[in-house]
């Protein structure tokens, strides 16, 4: 039975993706640390609805220094890009989706793929899929 809670999480997400949503190709893979990554034939290729974000971040990258030499930092800058999916959706997929396997947003100019480079489960059931871009090759 799930709780007043539960059903106004499931009506926040639901309007969430309504508003900010977008399709995308769950592609299972199967990896290996000296070859590239090939298709999982256990696991079939999905279609998952989610939120895409990609912000820019900086770090500074701070190396050793003694006395007054090398005073200022180095600035980098890059993007952090998640792909959140509600818990209704992960429950419909049939499987958990793993460190390594490709998502592709085919409605985005370019069809952008990313590899999953973490995945970060929420208490409510829900999963941020932290993403690298990747080049593929078609």
């Amino acid at each position: 039975m799930t709780s007043a809670f539960d059903a106004l999480d499931a009506l926040a997400s639901d309007a969430a993706l309504e508003g900010f949503g977008e399709e995308a190709v769950l592609i299972p893979r199967r990896g290996s640390q000296y070859a590239e990554a090939a298709a999982d034939a256990d696991r079939m290729a999905v279609k998952v609805r989610g939120i895409f974000s990609a912000l820019a971040a900086t770090s500074d990258l701070r190396g050793q220094s003694r006395g007054g030499e090398f005073r200022g930092t180095t600035r980098l800058v890059s993007e952090q890009s998640a792909f959140w999916i509600a818990a209704a959706q992960v429950a419909e997929l049939g499987f958990r989706p793993a460190k390594g396997d490709l998502l592709r947003l085919p409605a985005r100019c370019g069809s952008p793929s990313y590899a999953i480079a973490a995945i970060h489960p929420t208490s409510m059931g829900d999963l941020n899929l932290l993403l690298v871009r990747e080049d593929v090759a078609e």
